[in-house]
């Protein structure tokens, strides 16, 4: 990172941290009052924002996880100012500052975005429980005052011409293959792990084990720390991988929130069909499945299925639960599911949750196609793709295995020709205070089409 640019996040700190302090003591007179002063905020320190974000750390694989919700404008949606609560806008406005906050910190301080998982705002971050909530953010301030103060110091010398400060950058002229070589770790999924079940599947259980620490967790997982399995020597070596969690936390919390709890309520029959459906646990823990008549099938590999069952078999699911162990990519699954008891008579909510852009193109259509064969007019269907850019990384722990996306405004006339008449929407219109993106995700839902 240049020096000059280090220096300009010094100083642009002694105004932020201000304002910032500004807004929380005006937040917690009342909340209206400070949300409307946090909106004054954000429309003038954007542009100094994307100074050091484009100017100082340039890719935005250095930024990591640390600048993607800055990289947007959170005043463009209207739901911001329409139709979230005060609980969700404050969440927004949390984790933004926060993001603002880590931002300024790893400017001021000369790091790279996949560094600040090793520095003590990290840490900290980690140990605030209410992460949605004003109060989570003046221990955090502290450490910026504090370790910015003592930076500023450094770098006084350095413009004098005592002392010059280096830290590691990826210069411009690097090509990709290099860049893959500097973060390879970041793409060590199975760091050896001596298992068939995939690592993946592991970590979205560690996910959901770590949300349980949060004061008000998004989902809440009992099983999930058995699933997940021993993940601290993992999650030390990988603190970048392991903290990518925010997504498919908020991902679940939509589908759960504002799809299956309805559905469960409003239909007294009904299916409910996981593909690649990993270590998902909602057959014993989402309780509006006790509501009504249900049966939740599981697909997935044999593997993983086992694992499972191995397990979680002393315990008890909440509605019928039929696991079929079947390759997705061999659309003969479905006979194997109709075999096992699924109705093409009763209503189905298909979840394709984290999986559509791993498979290829043409290969998704023909599935979307298959599961509306064997559907009824108010079976419905969730899933999540993303968008072109996305699927053109060629690093990142997940992304540089996405294999195609679609811009938004395309989603609803490819889904048509599939068989499902569906509605979408960025993640981030639904992100719960959490950093899931540069609006690089779309959230998908809605029916199955009318045959004509």
């Amino acid at each position: 990172m240049d020096s000059e640019i280090q220096a300009f996040a010094i100083d642009l700190s002694k105004t932020i941290i201000p304002e910032v302090e500004a807004i929380i003591k005006t937040y917690n007179r009342d909340s209206e009052e400070g949300f409307s002063t946090y909106l004054d905020f954000i429309k003038n320190i954007k542009p100094s924002i994307e100074t050091i974000i484009l100017e100082g750390l340039r890719d935005p694989v250095e930024v990591g996880h640390i600048s993607s919700r800055l990289l947007r404008d959170p005043l463009e949606t209207g739901l911001m100012m329409q139709e979230r609560s005060s609980q969700e806008k404050e969440a927004h406005v949390v984790g933004y500052l926060k993001a603002i906050l880590q931002l300024v910190y790893c400017g001021a301080k000369g790091l790279v975005g996949w560094q600040f998982p090793e520095t003590s705002l990290y840490e900290e971050s980690l140990k605030t429980q209410n992460i949605g909530k004003i109060t989570a953010l003046p221990s955090l301030i502290q450490i910026v005052k504090l370790e910015i103060g003592e930076q500023a110091k450094v770098v006084l010398k350095d413009r004098n011409g005592t002392r010059e400060i280096r830290t590691k950058e990826i210069k411009k002229t690097q090509t990709i293959l290099q860049k893959e070589q500097r973060f390879d770790y970041l793409y060590q999924l199975t760091d050896d792990e001596n298992t068939d079940v995939p690592f993946t599947a592991r970590l979205m259980a560690y996910y959901r084990t770590q949300e349980l620490k949060n004061d008000s967790p998004l989902i809440i997982d009992p099983y999930a720390e058995q699933l997940a399995g021993d993940m601290i020597s993992y999650s030390n070596k990988h603190k970048f991988v392991v903290a990518r969690g925010d997504y498919p936390l908020v991902r679940s919390y939509y589908i759960e929130r504002n799809l299956l709890t309805p559905w469960c309520n409003t239909n007294k029959k009904s299916q409910i069909v996981i593909l690649g459906a990993g270590l998902d646990t909602r057959a014993y823990r989402f309780k509006p499945l006790q509501t009504n008549t249900h049966t939740i099938f599981e697909v997935d590999f044999d593997t993983v299925n086992q694992y499972k069952a191995e397990i979680l078999h002393n315990d008890q699911p909440l509605c019928t639960l039929v696991r079929i162990s079947t390759d997705i990519s061999d659309l003969t699954w479905t006979s194997q599911l109709i075999e096992s008891g699924f109705s093409s008579n009763t209503p189905t909510f298909w979840i394709l949750e984290g999986l559509v852009y791993y498979l290829e193109q043409d290969l998704v259509v023909s599935l979307l196609k298959k599961i509306a064969e064997i559907s009824t007019e108010e079976s419905q269907i969730f899933t999540d793709i993303c968008v072109p850019a996305l699927a053109e990384l060629v690093f990142g722990p997940f992304t540089r295995y996405f294999k195609w996306g679609l811009d938004k405004k395309a989603v609803p006339s490819f889904f048509t020709t599939a068989g499902w008449n569906v509605s979408c929407s960025f993640a981030d219109d639904h992100d719960q205070g959490r950093d899931v993106g540069q609006r690089g995700l779309i959230f998908v839902h809605g029916e199955r089409a009318e045959i004509k």
